[in-house]
């Protein structure tokens, strides 16, 4: 059975709090908290490098898998990837449902959630299967989407179809979806922790030295072991608390925010 590596789950750790702090923010926008858009969007533009960090650790995390599968067949190790990648992509899909259920009757702005973070995940996940025997090779099938995904970024064609969109190519006219991670360049960000982790971990064991967690490193990597329970759970909570801060200012006749 393969060790634990505590760095992994404290850098996955602070792209999670990076994240929350994120939402929290987006949030903030929607409620109308005195947060101008100008300064949310300045902040979106280092969003991007935390959710990168966060998808290059599941690369590497798909390595690492391996370690923790030494005896088994090598097919297991993949229909594990497999089975786990189509787990995340169906959770996607239902927080998508939901989410877009939330935003007709609440936000009502038409922004639905089409292609989200969570389905990205899944199937980056599954798309890196037929990579994975390629080892620290896989810089160079990671450098190609990730070049193919920055220089072609949102498509607009006239003949899209909404099966398009996992593909960053929209119909013409349609609304750009909230929390939209089209599958490029994001595979390919993927297949570079793949690539990093056959590197630093390969078949999943550690190559260097690494210092004692330490209390912030303990308390980065018990947050970073639990990344999708902490997805599922953290908007649904921010959004409860700063409803319930918004009605209670309104009833102490300090009104802040409105929907």
């Amino acid at each position: 059975m393969g060790e634990r590596y505590w760095e992994i789950d404290a850098i996955r750790g602070i792209a999670l709090i990076g994240m929350i702090v994120f939402h929290l923010i987006s949030l903030m926008v929607i409620f109308h908290m005195s947060l101008t858009l100008d300064w949310y969007y300045e902040v979106c533009q280092y969003i991007h490098l935390g959710t990168s960090v966060f998808v290059i650790i599941s690369g590497v995390a798909l390595v690492l898998r391996y370690g923790r599968m030494t005896g088994k067949p090598k097919r297991e190790y993949y229909v594990a990837i497999l089975k786990r990648g189509l787990e995340i992509f169906f959770i996607g899909v239902a927080i998508a449902l939901v989410g877009s259920l939330a935003i007709h009757f609440v936000i009502g702005d038409g922004n639905y959630m089409l292609f989200n973070f969570l389905q990205m995940m899944g199937l980056s996940m599954i798309l890196c299967i037929p990579f994975l025997w390629l080892g620290k090779w896989n810089f160079i099938p990671a450098a190609v989407l990730i070049w193919i995904g920055l220089s072609f970024k949102t498509v607009y064609a006239s003949a899209g179809f909404l099966w398009f969109l996992p593909f960053g190519i929209l119909p013409e006219g349609m609304f750009y979806p909230r929390d939209y991670f089209p599958l490029l360049p994001w595979v390919g960000v993927m297949l570079l922790g793949v690539a990093i982790g056959s590197v630093l971990y390969p078949l999943g064991v550690r190559r260097f030295r690494m210092p004692d967690a330490g209390m912030f490193g303990k308390f980065l990597a018990l947050v970073g072991k639990y990344p999708l329970e902490i997805y599922l759970l953290h908007i649904p909570i921010l959004f409860g608390i700063l409803y319930l801060i918004m009605i209670v200012s309104y009833v102490i006749g300090m009104p802040w925010g409105y929907l």
